[in-house]
């Protein structure tokens, strides 16, 4: 997980230096700020009493707001520029535990230029899949929810130098600015902004035990980092009916044999550990393909195994071992592909529900 720069220091996931910002809500009101604050408990908060709150662990805490609330988003947005060229990746993770929902997005760009652009909308057996701006439908034959605050949290530890949602931030090292605080008692929402000698700081709370929901950070105009925290009825998934089909992504390995005995050669390829999107077996045929020209001979993946003699006398044989869940294409599921054709090939996948190649762009 990623931590928040202070005083100029910076942490880089992906091409990007972290520093934060984000605007004032309306409404707020000046309250003085030198007064007594027992145990924390004065509206808004005056400088020591924030201080105090922002020298705790764990005052902002991805994990612990995953874990108190039902539903949840979280939205992050980095901006570094630097000799004119101007990067931002944005982020959008929510959850919905009621409907076993859970929605991750990415947006990179650079130089104005998008980069990556997709979201994913699962957990449920009918999946919806954004590519920059069109929808389509997938399917996943075997879902599982799993709250993707914890499971991106563990991936980020597992994967340090992946790119992952710069979610943590040590507010510790906020402790000791001067903030000017503000404060509206019919929303219960307080506003504290201060600077150092590099970055402007602004932290929104809400609520009579005042909890982080928003971090903002920025120094000039090259370094932007917004976060944004919503709970709750203002958190909103749903899946889209009736959009184009997406077909089953799945670039078949480089096979992992090759070989010949005689005049029969030997394929065999396995699908990857991690792979996670099951379908079932029969909307999915393998092919032989010749680097030359069309399907050689296929075959449904439910069938197991299958013989076929061409009138030359060309034959293929065909083995799919179902390793994984059974009547799944998935993870370690492995396939065998047999001829005595002296015609150098290849092996794809068809998906049969979507009508297209596993392999081909959308």
């Amino acid at each position: 997980m990623t931590r928040a720069p202070t005083r100029g220091t910076v942490h880089r996931p992906f091409l990007l230096v972290l520093v934060l910002l984000a605007p004032l809500a309306a409404g707020c009101i000046e309250v003085p700020t030198v007064r007594p604050c027992p145990d924390n408990t004065c509206f808004p908060l005056n400088n020591d009493a924030f201080n105090d709150l922002m020298a705790q662990d764990g005052a902002f805490d991805v994990l612990a707001l995953a874990s108190e609330n039902e539903r949840l988003r979280i939205r992050t947005t980095m901006v570094h520029e630097q000799q004119g060229q101007r990067g931002e990746i944005h982020w959008d993770v929510a959850k919905d535990d009621l409907a076993d929902l859970r929605s991750v997005a990415t947006r990179v760009t650079l130089g104005g230029n998008p980069i990556i652009d997709t979201e994913l909308i699962e957990g449920q057996e009918k999946t919806n899949v954004r590519v920059d701006g069109t929808w389509y439908e997938g399917r996943d034959a075997s879902p599982t929810y799993v709250d993707p605050f914890f499971d991106l949290a563990q991936k980020a530890t597992e994967n340090p130098d992946g790119i992952w949602p710069p979610f943590a931030f040590d507010t510790t090292q906020l402790a000791g600015l001067s903030w000017t605080i503000t404060g509206d008692a019919f929303s219960s929402q307080q506003v504290a902004s201060a600077s150092n000698d590099t970055h402007d700081f602004i932290i929104e709370l809400m609520g009579l035990t005042p909890a982080i929901i928003g971090i903002e950070v920025y120094s000039g105009d090259e370094h932007e980092f917004t976060l944004r925290v919503t709970t709750d009825d203002e958190v909103e998934i749903g899946l889209q009916q009736n959009l184009p089909r997406m077909h089953l992504a799945f670039v078949p390995p480089q096979e992992s044999l090759l070989t010949t005995y005689g005049d029969t050669h030997v394929m065999v390829g396995s699908v990857p550990e991690g792979f996670a999107s099951e379908v079932s077996l029969s909307e999915i045929e393998i092919h032989a393909m010749p680097f030359s020209g069309n399907s050689a001979a296929s075959m449904y993946l439910d069938a197991d195994e299958v013989n076929l003699t061409a009138a030359d006398g060309t034959w293929w044989n065909f083995i799919w071992v179902d390793v994984g869940p059974k009547g799944l294409f998935s993870a370690q599921d492995t396939y065998y592909v047999r001829t005595n054709s002296t015609t150098e090939f290849t092996v794809a996948f068809y998906d049969l529900w979507a009508e297209a190649w596993t392999d081909q762009p959308l």
